[in-house]
Order: structure tokens, then sequence, then C-alpha cells
């Protein structure tokens, strides 16, 4: 019987199961017959060593959280000495393997800089570090940007393959990573049919209201979530006719300063934060109880190439979605929400809101049109596996002709 071709998956920014398309990737693998095992950091509770689904997280200890350009590197340094160290537990039993790292960071690569050249080394490109550093404030060619520009290059010389979770990313690899197209793998984040599906709501999460819209997912300076806050403040101005609730589930560094915004605007009876869930099946039970899932980010060169996972969750769960009108939001909602030109703001998404509350039979209809959207749009899990089996399709014939007896 041959070998299970070996597979070492390395994230440093968020765990496993909670990285959703780190443990979907793990899953997919393990079902297709590879050994897999997951390098990640540990989260309060978590064992050092586990199974799920079918692969082994091998977990170091959770890095400090970094503030500031000198903590994000503290961060990152203690990260790659226990990534360094968890090296020594994994039970690969050949030479050959496949390397798969998961940014950010941009230098996972470095913990295996000393590593036999028998593997093939696969970069799967979550964030654009240098956008999402100018999105939470950084400057324009600053050191601290031109570094990251510099790292993300690294990283694209470094791989062997470069995966990437939309058309947006792969055009941004193929011209500024200057990386071959036939190197090239687009592997879209989609939700997990078996958790993610249509489900009757939970009246005790709408609390009687009459309009219930929702967030989910992290919270922090590029998310926008303020936004969503301040428009329910106008909603509430402009339609006192109804009662309205907006669902806030996540966590991250904004969520203090929102908190006081929407008491300093006296929407403590509208706006409920519900804190970091971590079941995804409760996450879909607040989405299912809401009319329309909401993604606020605004427009800049980060959220106008990214595909947020939230958006396909809104969907698979039947949700009408409201977003502001980015070339992503675009790709994956297709027919099924409300765009708003991000030159309207807050403003513009609270008259959305009012517009939707007063018209259920359009959200009704964009609520058909979000239960069909990911499968009429190729946006399913199935594509997705598919899309991942490819490229390690493309992995396994490039370590045969290099030598390896898979």
């Amino acid at each position: 019987m041959a070998e299970a071709v070996p597979v070492v998956m390395v994230v440093q920014n968020q765990g496993v199961p909670q990285d959703v398309r780190v443990a979907s990737f793990g899953r997919t693998l393990a079902r297709a017959g590879y050994a897999v095992e997951i390098i990640a950091p540990a989260r309060q509770g978590q064992a050092s060593e586990e199974v799920i689904d079918g692969y082994t997280a091998h977990r170091f200890p959770q890095p400090p959280d970094g503030a500031g350009v000198l903590g994000y590197t503290w961060e990152v340094a203690v990260s790659l000495w226990g990534i360094f160290r968890a090296r020594s537990r994994l039970n690969v039993g050949s030479s050959w393997r496949i390397l798969h790292l998961c940014n950010p960071p941009d230098v996972l690569w470095a913990p295996f800089a000393t590593s036999s050249r028998r593997m093939i080394r696969i970069y799967d490109h979550h964030d654009l570090a240098p956008e999402l550093y100018l999105a939470k404030g950084g400057r324009h060619g600053s050191v601290a940007h031109r570094a990251l520009l510099r790292m993300e290059g690294w990283a694209n010389r470094w791989a062997d393959l470069v995966i990437v979770p939309n058309e947006s990313y792969a055009a941004l690899t193929a011209s500024r990573g200057h990386v071959p197209a036939e190197r090239i793998h687009v592997v879209r984040n989609a939700p997990r049919a078996d958790i993610w599906h249509p489900v009757p709501p939970d009246n005790a999460l709408r609390e009687g209201a009459d309009f219930v819209v929702c967030y989910v997912g992290a919270i922090g300076q590029q998310d926008g979530v303020d936004e969503l806050v301040r428009a329910m403040s106008s909603v509430r101005k402009t339609d006192g006719s109804r009662k309205y609730l907006c669902l806030v589930a996540g966590s991250g560094p904004e969520v203090s300063g929102l908190k006081r915004l929407a008491s300093d605007l006296g929407l403590t009876d509208t706006v409920r934060f519900l804190g970091w869930v971590g079941d995804p099946h409760r996450v879909r039970d607040i989405i299912a109880s809401s009319d329309v899932g909401v993604e606020p980010c605004p427009s800049n060169a980060f959220n106008d190439a990214s595909t947020m996972i939230k958006l396909t969750e809104y969907l698979a769960t039947g949700r009408a979605v409201l977003a502001y009108d980015l070339p992503e939001h675009r790709v994956t909602v297709g027919d099924a929400g409300v765009f708003v030109p991000p030159s309207l703001g807050y403003n513009g998404l609270a008259h959305a809101i009012v517009r939707m509350a007063t018209n259920p039979s359009d959200v009704k209809l964009l609520a058909d049109r979000a239960r069909r959207r990911l499968n009429e749009a190729d946006l399913s899990e199935a594509i997705a596996e598919q899309a991942l089996l490819r490229a390690y399709d493309q992995a396994g014939q490039l370590a045969l002709s290099r030598g390896s007896r898979w």
C-alpha cells in the first residue's frame, strides 16, 4: 500500500479549527488520503496535540498580541520560535513532504529555511499584508510598508505554488509577485454545507423586533463596524414606527470603543454585542434570526480586493445581504444583496436598511436568491474542494519530477 503523502500546514494568526479556511483545507486533504499535520497557535483551553476531522494539530503557545510595529514584530518573532520548536513533534515519515504556509505573516518560511529541499512549497495567500497595514492607518511608502511588500515578494519567490482566495489576489500575485499564471490556484472560501444552511429563526434572539440586522466576524479598524453602529442611530431617527435590532457577533480591538459609541448614541437597546461565538452552529442561528446580514467594511485597497467569509455565510443561511459596493462583494453576492455606494457612508447604509424594512417582499426575493447563489455562481464547498485538490495534484506532479516516489 502506497504511503500517504505528508502535508505540513502552518498558520500563525489564528488557531484551528477557528481559522475556517485552514480547517477546511485540512479536512478536505485528510479525506482525500493525505497525511495532514497543522502547526497552529493554541487558544485558551486547547490541547497541545489533537486530532480533528482526520488531521493532527500541533499547537505552540499563544503569542502575545502585539500593538504597533514593534509589538507586532515581537509577536511574530515569538510565533516563529514556537513554530520552529513544534517541528520536532511532527510525525512525517518521509523526507519528501508538501509544506503549506498560510499568511499572515509572510515570513512563515523562516523556521523551515534550513529544512531539506525535498519538499514542495505552497504559499497560501490569505491577506494582502501591505494593503491591510494601510487600511489600519499605516503610511504608504513608510519603512513598515516597504518591509511588508518585500516580505510578500520573498514569500512568492520561495513558493513552488501560490494559492489565493479570489481573482483579485491572483492578479496581484501575477503582477506584483511576478508569479507565472500556471503556478497560481484560486481556491475560494466556502462555508461547510453540513453547517451552513437555512434554519428557522430563534425568536429569543429577535427580542420582538420588527426588523433585525446582523454582523458576524472580526471587529478591527478596517472592518467598519462603527459605520453600522452609526447607521443604526440614523435608522432610529429616520423611522420611529418600527423596532430595529442589530446583532453583532465577534471580537477584536475595536469592541470597547464601539460599545462606548453605541452608549453615547443611545443605542444600548438597539445594538447587542454578543462577543466572540465559537460554535459555528450558533453563529448560523444568529444570522438565520436576522432579516439581513450586513458587511459594512469601507472601500480601500485591502477590502476592495478581499472576499469576506461572512458574505458566503449570510448567503448559505439564506439571508439577504447589505454591503458597500466593492468589487469582490459584487462577485460573491451577485443579485442577492443591496449595494450602497461607499461615498454615501453610514447614512447610505441607514437609508438602505429602512428601505428594506419597508419592503419585506423585496427582502424575501433577495433571500430566495441568496439560497441559490453559492451553487449557481460556483462558490460552493464542493467547487472549492475541487480547486484545492487540483493544486495538490500539481504539487504531486512537481514532486515526482524532482525524484519523489509518491
